[in-house]
């Protein structure tokens, strides 16, 4: 994140803010900002290795540690993760830089979920929607049952993609990865045949593994990186995984479901979604569902060879996709 600018805000709502945007000196601003939104259990950093990359787009890039996470407030009740509220936090946080439109949201695991949502509640800001792993999640109109959720799966593909939630939904849980935050790293990133299934999608697997605090498999190269390692875990130890854990939390206690009413699925911009052939939970033929319904009518789909980590399992690759596209879509200045 060295070639950003670390800038600090708060909300009218009391949420302070940290996030890292691209300098534009006295030039004139770019017409269109890529917002780079991180997933669980990550912060701004998860986007360190692609930003280069896309810098080379000529668009401005916001990154922003969002609400739970890193330098940004972290409030224990899941209700201030309501789609809407992070979502004015955010708009708050881009008119702070002058940025009113041309915000093409950029998300990774829930931070693709959160994209879709500001795209959605925030469409006249937007110029397309960008997300990796996690497919356009349509909105519903229903209480949201995760035990549901997974005896569908069960049967549709042969395992349960939401087992992993049993462990983050009990604060008790959350405590665990806390006390355990190295083991949690191998859950993450083991590189075994299927290893994300095997820890995700098999009730009680992770529980099981960190109570163990075990550390015996292989990881995957980047993971391999102490000076990567390090970060990530005092980051979680300073910030604690309470706030991470309750976007979990804000949907299954159904926080998100008025909002979620709102909705309108339709995205009528330029779509890019990049899957990961080796995501056994978030899978890339989620995205035929809604492209059969007629839900993105302007979809780019690609895939590349990682596991769901792709950001740090492939962040060149990721990047050279997004920078074509942004250029085959005429967002790009360069």
């Amino acid at each position: 994140m060295n070639t950003l600018q670390e800038n600090h805000f708060d909300t009218t709502r009391g949420m302070h803010y940290r996030y890292y945007v691209s300098p534009i000196g006295d030039d004139t601003p770019p017409k269109y900002t890529l917002l780079l939104c991180h997933g669980f259990p990550d912060d701004a950093r998860l986007w360190q290795f692609v930003v280069p990359s896309l810098l080379k787009s000529g668009l401005r890039i916001v990154v922003p540690d969002l609400l739970g996470y890193g330098g940004t407030s972290k409030p224990t009740d899941p209700k201030e993760y309501n789609w809407e509220l992070m979502v004015k936090d955010m708009v708050e946080v881009l008119e702070v830089e002058g940025i009113l439109g041309g915000v093409i949201p950029m998300g990774h695991d829930w931070g693709s979920a959160f994209a879709q949502r500001f795209y959605m509640l925030e469409t006249d800001r937007c110029a397309g929607l960008i997300n990796l792993c996690v497919a356009l999640m349509e909105p519903f109109a229903d209480n949201f049952d995760v035990d549901a959720v997974n005896e569908y799966t069960e049967k549709a593909i042969g395992y349960p993609v939401y087992a992993y939630w049993k462990l983050f939904l009990p604060e008790d849980g959350a405590k665990l990865m806390e006390n355990r935050l190295e083991s949690l790293w191998y859950v993450m990133h083991g590189d075994q045949e299927d290893w994300m299934k095997k820890m995700f999608c098999v009730h009680g697997a992770m529980r099981e593994f960190i109570e163990a605090d075990r550390q015996d498999v292989p990881l995957k190269p980047f993971a391999q990186d102490e000076k990567l390692k390090n970060e990530w875990i005092q980051s979680r130890k300073e910030s604690g995984m309470i706030g991470p854990t309750n976007w979990y939390r804000a949907l299954a206690y159904n926080h998100q479901l008025e909002t979620e009413k709102k909705l309108n699925a339709k995205l009528e911009k330029p779509y890019l979604f990049i899957g990961a052939d080796g995501d056994s939970v978030c899978r890339t033929d989620a995205i035929e569902g809604v492209k059969q319904k007629g839900l993105t009518p302007d979809l780019s789909v690609h895939e590349v060879h990682s596991g769901h980590w792709c950001p740090y399992e492939k962040p060149e690759e990721i990047g050279k996709i997004v920078v074509d596209w942004c250029n085959e879509k005429g967002f790009s200045t360069v």
